[in-house]
Parts: structure tokens; C-alpha cells; sequence
């Protein structure tokens, strides 16, 4: 167990889970995110694609002694705001609640993850739920196209985009989800972070308590095959096409991470970018161009979007290409400076805010090993320097890294035949 002036604090129970605290004395309230395993890699490739969204919606239909209506209004009579949402790696159970009331809402949260009741009666309208909202990627083009771009660019089962596939939606019952909530939701694996009006001890105190028998390692879900990559083209009778690009970045725990998000914002973070002041300002090829980073546990991207006219997708893949080839050079002191600042201050928004810090000291811990203090964040965007972005634009950043990207394309058959 560690202990910093900033009242940040870890702790490792022997059963496996990490407890992840960081008290700020000035706050009343208490947000958590507390990871466990059960995210869309660990569903069953076979028949299982979309069990870890099914999960997320029906771990709330009640828990313990309490139905679906019950463990609502206790939830309620705490004023927890609260939800749960899948991942790629875990399902991310998130409250935030008054500091005094944060004994009685783990207590039930702890029901909710070891005792959820999983009605039989609820299994319909949460299929119902599941299927809308994988129907709607039908509706928002450039949604579809980012996911399908996903499907070729990652290896199994990191392609999924998390919503499912329709028949194995339908075919799942009460019986395959208990299973597999019982099979995958483990402690060792599971991070709970909590920010805000928190007594560390008193938390480990009482999850020591509760948890005494809670055993076992959660699933960790590595590559099953190669991704798919090249081109892929989806012949779509709409007035836009939608590009989507997709290229190679660090991940979480890369010491490059932080020079290589900066230099993607130079590239495309804004209407200073290069991208949106090569392809859409000068050119006007494009209605809205560009770039981001994502960085992940085993795989970082980077993602360029666009979106075009049907004449106009050639030139608009040519001006994306030259805007990359001639960033070989690398960005300006001027550049680097000003996303370096931007990064500064989204970074210092997002401590601030009590359910985003609780997610990044969660994270912090699956993707890195150990939380980052808000002084050691902050630390790290004023320490960026231009030369090493330019170092690491120059080392990951050049033709074969271009080399090795990915399309999708989106729109009219005409329009996409033959770009590339």
C-alpha cells in the first residue's frame, strides 16, 4: 500500500482486486469506476458477439433480494447517478454519489456485481434495447463506416466494435449470460477506483469484508488472427462518401505515447491542423478532415476521417496522402506548442471532473500498471518538447507507417471503385 501528499492510494486485496483511491478534501461527493472483466473480447467468438452489451443492460435489472424495480429506487434514494457501459476488455460499472452515502452504495454495487439476478422477464426488452442500437449504425454513415474500418484494421477479437451481431443477440438466454458473467466476472482483473470524499481504509476495510468469497482471475483476451487490412469499399446511395483511414500508434504504456498524440494533433486535432487547413481551408475538398489518437492496453491507433463529395474523393485521398508524406519533416516549435497547451488544459478540465478522474486512475492502472497523479499528468504535457515529437515522427511516423494503412470508403459504387 502507497501513500503520496496528493492522497492517492492503492491497494491490492488478496483476492486480487486493485483498490485505486484519490481523496480531494474540498469535495462532497464520490465517483467510482470499478472495471470488471466481461468487455467484448471476452464474449465467445462463435455465438457470443454482442453478450458484453447484453450484460451491461441487464446487470441493472436488480441484484440480492432486490428486482429490477427495487434496486432502482435504492440506488435512487442514495441520488447515485450511476450506469454501466462495455468495453473492449471489461464492463465499466460508474456512480457518483454523495461522500456519506458511499459505504451504502458499494454495498450494493458489490450486489450488483457478485448477486446480480438476471430476470428471465427482462431478457426481451433488453434484447429490444441492444438491437435498436445496433440498428442505428445503419442510420449515421460515418458511424458505420469508423466501425467497419475497425473490423479490418484490428485482429480478432479487438474488431469488434462492441454492439453485436444481430443472431447472436437473439439467440442469447437468461442461462448463456449468467454463465458467462459467473465465468469471466473475477477479481483479479478488476479495478475499482474511486476520487472524491473517500476514506481509503474504510473502503478496503469493508470490501475486505465483503468480498471474502470472490475468487478467481478474469479472462485476458489476446490475438486470435491477423487483422484483415487492405481496402474496403461499402456501396452506399447517399449524396457523401465517408473515408475513413486507419495507421499504427503506441499504446498506453509506449514512452512515445504522449510525442505521438501531440504530433496526430498537429496533423489533424482542429482548424489549425494541418490536414483541416491543407484539405478543407485552401482546397475546400472536404466538409469536415481529421485526425486522432487512441491509445489502448495491446493496440494504439490513429484514425483520419473525412468526408467528401462523390467527385471529389480522389483529390481528397491524393491532399490527405501529400498533407502526410511531407509531415515526414515534422511539425513546427509553433505547432507543437500550441497542441501542447491545448492537451494542458483538456488534461486539467478532465481532473477536475470527478467521474472522468475516477475512469483515468482505472484505466491509469489497466493500461499502465499504476495511477498518475494530477501533478504527474499535468508534469507531462508541460515536458513536451518539439524535438522529441519530431523524433517520433521521424522513427514512427514515415512511409512504412503509411505503408500499412487501411481504408474505408462509404458511398455512391461510382464514386469509390476505383480510389485508393
Amino acid at each position: 500500500m502507497n501513500q503520496a501528499p496528493n492522497h492517492l492510494r492503492t491497494t491490492r486485496l488478496d483476492n486480487g482486486l486493485q483498490i485505486i483511491t484519490e481523496r480531494n478534501p474540498s469535495q462532497r461527493s464520490a465517483s467510482l469506476n470499478w472495471l470488471v472483466p466481461g468487455g467484448s473480447a471476452c464474449d465467445p467468438l462463435d455465438r457470443g458477439d454482442g453478450w458484453a452489451t447484453l450484460l451491461s443492460e441487464f446487470l441493472l435489472r436488480g441484484s440480492g433480494d432486490l428486482d429490477s424495480r427495487g434496486f432502482s429506487e435504492a440506488l435512487d434514494r442514495l441520488g447515485m447517478r450511476r450506469s454501466v457501459s462495455a468495453d473492449t476488455y471489461h464492463q465499466h460499472i460508474s456512480a457518483t454519489l454523495s461522500g456519506s452515502d458511499l459505504q451504502s452504495g458499494l454495498d450494493l454495487l458489490v450486489d450488483l456485481v457478485l448477486k446480480p439476478r438476471f430476470p428471465d422477464e427482462a431478457l426481451s426488452p433488453v434484447k429490444s434495447l441492444c438491437l435498436q442500437e445496433l440498428s442505428g449504425i445503419e442510420d449515421d454513415p460515418a458511424s458505420f463506416a469508423a466501425v467497419r474500418l475497425d473490423e479490418i484494421r484490428y485482429p480478432s477479437p479487438f474488431h469488434r466494435h462492441g454492439l453485436g451481431i444481430q443472431q447472436h443477440i437473439e439467440a442469447a438466454t437468461a442461462d448463456d449470460l449468467r454463465g458467462h458473467w459467473a465465468e469471466v466476472a473475477r477479481p483479479s482483473g478488476s479495478i475499482l477506483a474511486i476520487a472524491g470524499d473517500v476514506d481509503h481504509d474504510r473502503v478496503v476495510e469493508q470490501l475486505s469484508s465483503k468480498l471474502t468469497d470472490w475468487a478467481g482471475t478474469g479472462p485476458s483476451p489476446g490475438f486470435v488472427d491477423e487483422p484483415v487490412g487492405g481496402t474496403l469499399r461499402i456501396e452506399r446511395d447517399t449524396s457523401q462518401v465517408h473515408l475513413g483511414i486507419g495507421l499504427a500508434g503506441p499504446i498506453a504504456a509506449d514512452p512515445d505515447q504522449l510525442a505521438f498524440r501531440t504530433a496526430v494533433g498537429v496533423l489533424g486535432g482542429g482548424s489549425s491542423s494541418r490536414l483541416f487547413l491543407d484539405v478543407r481551408e485552401r482546397r475546400g475538398l472536404a466538409y469536415s478532415v481529421s485526425a486522432r489518437y487512441s491509445e489502448g492496453f495491446a493496440l494504439g491507433a490513429c484514425t483520419i476521417s473525412a468526408g467528401t463529395t462523390p467527385e471529389r474523393v480522389g483529390e481528397t485521398l491524393e491532399r490527405i496522402d501529400a498533407v502526410l508524406e511531407a509531415f515526414d519533416e515534422g511539425p513546427t516549435d509553433e505547432e507543437v506548442g500550441r497542441i501542447a497547451v491545448g492537451l494542458r488544459s483538456g488534461g486539467l478540465m478532465q481532473q477536475e471532473h470527478g467521474p472522468a478522474r475516477a475512469r483515468q486512475l482505472a484505466l491509469d492502472v489497466f493500461r499502465r500498471g499504476a495511477a498518475r497523479s494530477t501533478e504527474a499528468i499535468l508534469s507531462e504535457f508541460d515536458a513536451i518538447d518539439a524535438d522529441d515529437v519530431r523524433r517520433v515522427v521521424s522513427e514512427r511516423m514515415g512511409p512504412a507507417w503509411r505503408s500499412a494503412a487501411v481504408r474505408c470508403l462509404l458511398g455512391p459504387a461510382s464514386a469509390i471503385a476505383e480510389s485508393d
